[in-house]
């Protein structure tokens, strides 16, 4: 069977078109466009909540507008000039009339209404229009199509709107029949995290959503096995995932400003095998589809994309031809360019580094809950220089930790005892582990543990977590803290998580309970300092486990003030070992390591992010004399700039590549053989 994607230079561009541009859509003009930005991939809406080709399917709505060239036309100009052409399809709603034969097949909220917009229906993922009837038209597609791949939006349970109404749980007959039937129990009317009820439904969305993904995928491959499928790891062992770096007018600030580079790490690190697709949204929000973010955060996406060892991938609604604001077009085409020039090193690149930081289930940056802890400690490594790598709870099992020496776990409350077996074990075997809040106080099934089941770290009762706004660490000993040469204290935020630990644990500092902060005159400690530590460190084995039981990360990412910046920069480097890269880096400049698949050459990546300030992107400024100590275990025969075919002055000399780049615009990409 071919894999056509496999060491495919990647290249990917998505013109989400709307209705109209079936209208007057030109074959040779669609294509001519793509090549003016280097594209090797287009994704095309095909099917789903409108059929932009002839359907012979009753049930699914025929475009009025194909009046241009066909799809099909479209499909072989590109295949004519190397273009792989991805169906996108959407089998989240239908339209009023459709639903009206089929109300069996819609979403009803706990009032019993259907969610109406504007003439599209919402279906549930386990009424037969999903489960049935688009595998029909999954099926039609694909023999009146010569497509590539495809790729399926909005999948899943959907329970908000365009307009981000929140219409809670599916009470449809089929939803209340298979939760039933798995449970015994009727489903919840609300969303809440304290009913035991809830919790099941949580598990019973991740199990009926992974069933219906597997069916689906195993239903194409038996139509077509050469297809590509996105996030098909149920058939194949290679493949890719999709993500979206985007914007939303009413998301919470701050700006997640390492979207792409995130987004990227975690798929080369839970699926190695799988090609890193990580879109720029041209657009703001869904309000606002005709207006593009700065043209600087979308050419910052992408190089944050090839940094860390993904792919390149543009998508906008309409077609580039008519799209009303082109803004972006010149920073997009500069780093497709950059990446079709120098596309025989960005193949299976993966990070050179020993640290991996672990996080829950997400998609585009966003997962379920609160992701601030993670965020603020992703922040921390990166704007210290670190290598490191992010990796799904989920795939621990699958992609095991030999890689790793450092293990990091932002507030990971949920985790199955497997999973805690094989992070012990890691520790055990002479590694180091670290973990912030309440992890590992629950288990899979959101239930809470009488004490953390992370034996490594050495708790022998969970206590309770209060708020303590107003308190402090006092820094009685500055062996470890010793970026706080002129502080006496660290300031606190939020809760501060009240464990007991083994009496071999060794106790970091002391908490100052919340303090009188007002009136200034009686603004002085009045409550003594306990013995509850800022930092616990146990050693477990052979190797060692750190608790932080407060979460200076969500603090930092909040806020950005430099004490827990500095506390976290000295329990990462002084207490888990962690070594940055060197030299004079400034914080707002991102660095990586890849390494090449045959281990021949790696490729050190610089990117500029101090155009992002305060809410906005604006073009970077150069950065003039930059220096780096780089980890390299042998001495390179060559370094030479990517970019601009420079050659930089470097020495090596005990395990350490010394490199300088003279200057710094957006993006610098060293090859080093």
């Amino acid at each position: 069977m071919s894999k056509w994607w496999e060491n495919y230079d990647w290249r990917f561009i998505q013109t989400n078109l709307r209705e109209i541009d079936m209208k007057d859509i030109s074959a040779k003009r669609y294509v001519a466009d793509l090549k003016s930005f280097h594209a090797t991939v287009a994704m095309i809406n095909t099917s789903g909540i409108v059929a932009s080709y002839p359907t012979k399917l009753p049930y699914h709505y025929q475009s009025p507008y194909l009046t241009g060239d066909s799809l099909q036309e479209i499909i072989t100009e590109c295949h004519k000039e190397g273009i792989k052409v991805m169906a996108r399809t959407d089998f989240s709603k239908v339209r009023r009339p459709i639903y009206e034969e089929h109300p069996d097949w819609a979403f009803v909220d706990v009032n019993g209404n259907i969610v109406d917009y504007q003439g599209d229906v919402h279906v549930c993922i386990n009424g037969d229009y999903q489960q049935v009837y688009a595998l029909e038209i999954i099926r039609e597609t694909l023999e009146e199509l010569d497509v590539d791949g495809i790729f399926f939006n909005m999948g899943g349970y959907v329970t908000r709107d365009y307009s981000s109404v929140y219409h809670g749980i599916c009470q449809c007959k089929n939803c209340r029949r298979k939760f039933r039937e798995m449970y015994q129990l009727p489903l919840p009317k609300e969303a809440d995290r304290n009913d035991p009820v809830y919790k099941k439904y949580l598990m019973f969305q991740k199990k009926t959503t992974r069933e219906y993904n597997e069916k689906v995928c195993r239903f194409i491959k038996s139509l077509k096995p050469d297809i590509l499928i996105n996030h098909d790891v149920f058939t194949e062992s290679s493949g890719f995932i999709r993500q979206e770096s985007n914007t939303a007018l009413d998301r919470p600030l701050p700006h997640w400003q390492y979207s792409g580079s995130e987004n990227t790490k975690w798929v080369r690190g839970s699926y190695p095998t799988y090609i890193s697709s990580n879109t720029t949204v041209d657009f703001i929000d869904y309000p606002a589809r005709h207006s593009a973010v700065s043209p600087y955060q979308q050419e910052l996406r992408l190089y944050q994309n090839l940094a860390n060892g993904g792919s390149v991938d543009y998508y906008l609604i309409g077609r580039l031809d008519n799209h009303p604001d082109r803004s972006g077009y010149e920073g997009i085409r500069r780093v497709f360019a950059f990446h079709e020039k120098n596309e025989e090193y960005y193949r299976d690149l993966h990070a050179e580094c020993d640290t991996v930081i672990l996080t829950g289930d997400h998609w585009g940056g966003h997962g379920a809950g609160d992701m601030s802890e993670f965020f603020g400690l992703y922040r921390v490594l990166t704007e210290t220089h670190q290598l490191f790598d992010v990796m799904l709870l989920s795939r621990v099992k699958e992609v095991g930790l030999k890689k790793y020496r450092n293990v990091i776990l932002p507030d990971l409350e949920f985790i199955d005892d497997e999973t805690t077996g094989i992070l012990d074990e890691f520790v055990a075997q002479g590694n180091n582990l670290l973990a912030t809040g309440r992890t590992s106080f629950g288990n899979e099934w959101l239930d809470g543990r009488e004490k953390p089941v992370l034996n490594c770290l050495g708790i022998v009762s969970e206590g309770i977590s209060r708020n303590v706004r107003g308190a402090y660490f006092v820094l009685d000993d500055k062996t470890v803290f010793r970026h706080f040469r002129d502080c006496d204290l660290i300031s606190i935020d939020g809760e501060y998580v009240y464990c007991d630990y083994e009496e071999a644990v060794e106790k970091q500092l002391h908490l100052l309970p919340p303090q009188p902060f007002g009136p200034p005159e009686r603004c002085y400690p009045k409550i003594p300092s306990v013995n509850r530590p800022a930092v616990a460190v146990n050693r477990y084995g052979k190797g060692h486990a750190v608790h932080i039981p407060w979460f200076a990360g969500r603090y930092f990412h909040h806020r950005g003030y430099s004490n827990p910046f500095l506390f976290l920069t000295d329990v990462f480097e002084n207490l888990l070992g962690l070594k940055p890269i060197e030299g004079n880096i400034p914080a707002t400049v991102e660095a990586t390591l890849l390494k090449g698949k045959d281990g021949s050459f790696h490729i050190f990546h610089l990117i500029n992010n101090n155009g992002h300030y305060g809410n906005s992107f604006f073009e970077p400024s150069p950065i003039m004399g930059i220096t780096c100590r780089i980890p390299m275990a042998a001495a390179p025969d060559s370094v030479a700039s990517l970019v601009d075919c420079s050659i930089p002055e470097f020495s090596w000399e005990d395990g350490y590549l010394t490199v300088s780049v003279e200057k710094l615009d957006r993006f610098e990409a060293l090859l080093i053989r």
